[in-house]
């Protein structure tokens, strides 16, 4: 389901549907740790940040599993795939129901839940919430751990440091609010989760086909003391944050499932800061993360504020429902990779000398490189066959003309 080198790439964790995650030595080819708890699969997996002998993994169950990888399994039970002998890690934290709602149960099975405009809605019953997402904060904050799942576009903050209660929901440090149009229609999943390269910015994938902006800082209204590395370890309610501030969108990117994902290339020398994502529809997408650039289409393009200005268009509708806008700012200057795929693409990532990896169900891992050569494939057109079994991207016109 998930996988991520260590920072050296010696290690490599992956989560699995068999309701295990493993650490392997890549060198040898060896399983140092079997990760063995969760009752369902594991949907994703995180090496801390500084300290890659913590592993955070999450799972359909709707528990986050914090493991340390020198701790034995003890008194674990071994599991039917790997059988007593297997070298099981240890969980130092447990949050349980992490993404759970408090709802009420109805004489039908069912639940109700109170939506924020004081209705009363039954949703389906569900024990257990899915959790999609995980992310550290970098090196400094590295306690400090981000989570989202299949039920909302809410995010939500845990300190690993804080003890919590096995007996009902885990409660977080702090959650963001939910976008403006979703209150006002339903909830969307997210699909993954992607921090800049100075962790100002949280990208969450939403199922609405939305790539949703949040601010770190803003995760908990006024003085987000728990941000710091000197604060306190534990929290005893759940704080209110901010939702998001603005949000990506482009014709040809649809999350049209969870197995759609996204992932951002730090700036390095000449090369800017990007975010690419998956899409059911064939294309991977980059969206450029420069608010400098966004700003170019806004009321006031003086504005050094924190925050971009609302665009001076007309908000868009929301693809979540044609009668509700959007009450953020939503930019569509992304730039779609056609014809390089004929099924959804799933996972994307990049490399380290900036070509971007994507995966799609056509069977196919493509490398796309920048420079001349895709130039040329952008302005050949179809003749002398230059283009067979290549894909290139999908600029604007004049894009390419020569200052």
């Amino acid at each position: 389901m998930d996988m991520q080198f260590s920072s050296d790439d010696s290690y490599l964790a992956a989560g699995s549907g068999d309701q295990t995650a493993q650490i392997v030595d890549v060198r040898t080819q060896q399983t140092l740790s079997v990760l063995a708890k969760h009752r369902s699969s594991v949907k994703q997996v995180r090496f801390q940040p500084g300290d890659e002998k913590i592993v955070a993994t999450s799972s359909r169950d709707g528990v986050v599993q914090i493991w340390d990888l020198r701790c034995k399994g003890g008194q674990i039970s071994s599991h039917s795939a790997w059988g007593s002998d297997a070298p099981y890690a240890s969980v130092v934290r447990t949050l349980s129901s992490a993404h759970a709602e408090h709802s009420t149960p109805t004489y039908a099975g069912s639940l109700t839940r109170t939506s924020s405009l004081g209705k009363t809605e039954t949703v389906n019953r569900r024990t257990d919430v899915s959790v999609t997402a995980l992310s550290f904060l970098p090196e400094g904050r590295q306690h400090l751990l981000l989570t989202a799942s299949d039920a909302s576009t809410c995010i939500k903050l845990w300190d690993i440091r804080g003890r919590y209660s096995l007996r009902g929901p885990a409660i977080p440090i702090s959650t963001t609010q939910h976008p403006e149009s979703h209150n006002r229609h339903r909830h969307f999943a997210i699909n993954s989760l992607t921090l800049n390269g100075n962790a100002s910015r949280i990208y969450a994938l939403s199922k609405d086909n939305t790539v949703y902006a949040y601010s770190t800082s803003h995760l908990i209204l006024g003085s987000a003391r728990e941000l710091s590395a000197s604060a306190p370890t534990s929290s005893k309610q759940d704080q209110q944050g901010l939702g998001p501030i603005y949000g990506f969108r482009h014709k040809n990117f649809h999350a049209g499932s969870f197995y759609v994902k996204a992932s951002l290339r730090k700036a390095s020398g000449d090369k800017t800061e990007l975010l690419a994502v998956g899409s059911t529809d064939g294309s991977p997408v980059l969206f450029p993360t420069d608010e400098t650039f966004l700003k170019r289409d806004s009321r006031h393009p003086n504005d050094d504020s924190d925050l971009p200005d609302i665009p001076a268009r007309r908000p868009l509708l929301s693809r979540a429902s044609s009668r509700f806008p959007d009450t953020i700012p939503i930019y569509e200057q992304g730039t779609a990779l056609v014809r390089g795929h004929d099924a959804e693409v799933t996972a994307v990532s990049w490399a380290l000398n900036g070509s971007l990896i994507s995966v799609s169900d056509d069977l196919r891992v493509r490398r796309w490189k920048e420079g001349d050569v895709a130039r040329e494939l952008r302005l050949g057109g179809e003749s002398g066959g230059k283009r067979w079994m290549c894909g290139w991207a999908d600029v604007g016109m004049g894009w390419d003309e020569e200052d």
